[in-house]
């Protein structure tokens, strides 16, 4: 699920759309509350089962340049705190899911706490 809505948002700010609609799915609106704490999407409503996620741009060329997914499932990354405390200078927003839910790697390391690596966006 996580492919498909990365997929869908990147192909949006590619070709300059102002929103995108899916599916609303618990998991995706942690990410996308996640997203709008960075800063890196205007927002989102949620109506009659569907999302749409209101795309930011500066300056006519999108925040978000890159959305990648890292842990597929057959190749799953798992890192501690130290290790995301060495990884999160290299990227831009790394999302963690770790024990107490899903988080950026910066909240999970003020946690003290580790987790799979699902993906990043810069």
């Amino acid at each position: 699920m996580l492919s498909k809505f990365f997929n869908k948002l990147r192909n949006s700010l590619a070709v300059y759309h102002f929103s995108t609609s899916f599916k609303e799915v618990s998991f995706c609106v942690k990410i996308l509350d996640l997203l709008w704490k960075e800063n890196l999407i205007r927002g989102y409503t949620k109506k009659n089962g569907l999302i749409r996620v209101l795309l930011r741009y500066y300056e006519g060329s999108p925040i978000c340049c890159r959305l990648t997914i890292v842990s597929r499932p057959r190749d799953r990354l798992y890192l501690s705190s130290l290790d995301l405390c060495r990884l999160s200078q290299d990227f831009g927003v790394l999302i963690v899911s770790t024990p107490k839910g899903i988080m950026t790697a910066e909240s999970a390391i003020r946690k003290g706490d580790g987790g799979e690596i699902l993906g990043y966006v810069s």
